[in-house]
């Protein structure tokens, strides 16, 4: 019996092996499913990541990424399987296969047309960040300017945006406020009426960078019953970049934890997306997280739950009954 098993919510692993011509079996990355095999991995969610300034058609750069992700699955059927419900994801668990869901980093891939967001949610699409690190139709990002990321507290969703969010909740697919800008992430609070996701967002009040959540965002994210998910991306987890960031991994969790209970927090690696982090050099390393964990007095049952039950609640509140 494995002691945990691990629902990862973000990786940029798809994107990157198609750029780079590397088979998601074995590769050099973060992520492989060699990898996630030695590392207990219930789930995968595998974000289609779009860099705007680089694709000119997004929606059709997206759709051709979501044909690169059912290739891979299709090729490795004896190990993973697609999935878009919870159930799917726990029975190929009792199988003792992995599992892999579509989500979507840019709402720009929509393009502005919502009929957009049915065509993905019809390819199996369950999760989508409104924006990355550039303004679209939707909404806008944290913004950059020379001396950094700065946090935007007036610019709220776009008519679109808001929109898009009710759409969103309606179709059955989760609204991911990572990467938004603070006074858009206020609005979507406003208007969720199912649980939302940060899916790879810290705590801002242990490392104070505008990806990173505040504690009232977090109280928030607990009255809404969602979660976010712990990034391991060393500029998001601490200053000290050098050192094992196991750690600090593990005072986020706490911090978090102690703002909104252990029912709000999951796991959002950002692999093959991010500098590989001191301690967590890939997804075979989350047992020593599991470890250190246990260290710090968590129990099973807490461990499993921001391990993968949370991510399971969250996928269920949002799963529309036919």
């Amino acid at each position: 019996m494995k002691e945990f098993g691990v629902i990862d919510m973000h990786c940029d692993t798809i994107t990157k092996l198609v750029y780079e011509k590397k088979d998601i079996r074995e590769n050099d990355g973060h992520i492989s499913l060699n990898k996630m095999q030695k590392g207990n991995y219930m789930m995968q969610c595998f974000a289609i990541f779009l860099y705007l300034k680089a694709y000119p058609h997004p929606f059709a750069s997206c759709d051709s990424y979501i044909d690169d992700f059912y290739r891979f699955m299709q090729e490795n059927s004896d190990v993973i399987k697609p999935v878009t419900t919870a159930d799917e994801i726990e029975e190929n668990w009792e199988k003792g296969l992995m599992s892999g869901m579509l989500t979507i980093e840019e709402g720009g891939a929509l393009e502005g047309n919502l009929a957009n967001l049915q065509h993905f949610y019809d390819r199996g699409v369950r999760m989508m960040t409104l924006t990355w690190n550039f303004e679209n139709e939707l909404a806008y990002p944290n913004y950059m300017d020379k001396s950094g990321m700065r946090p935007d507290t007036e610019r709220g969703l776009k008519p679109l945006g808001i929109e898009c969010v009710r759409k969103m909740q309606q179709l059955g697919m989760i609204v991911d406020v990572s990467h938004l800008n603070d006074a858009g992430i206020y609005d979507v609070f406003r208007l969720a009426t199912r649980p939302i996701v940060a899916s790879h967002s810290n705590a801002r009040a242990v490392c104070n960078v505008p990806r990173n959540l505040t504690d009232d965002m977090l109280r928030k994210l607990k009255e809404n019953g969602g979660i976010t998910g712990i990034n391991y991306c060393p500029d998001f987890i601490s200053e000290k970049t050098d050192e094992n960031q196991i750690p600090m991994i593990v005072r986020h969790i706490n911090h978090i934890v102690s703002v909104a209970g252990v029912e709000t927090v999951g796991l959002g690696s950002d692999f093959d997306g991010i500098p590989t982090p001191n301690g967590m050099s890939d997804c075979t390393r989350t047992h020593l997280l599991y470890e250190a964990l246990k260290q710090e007095g968590y129990s099973q049952q807490d461990i499993d739950l921001m391990f993968h039950g949370n991510f399971l609640r969250v996928l269920r509140a949002n799963q529309v009954r036919s």
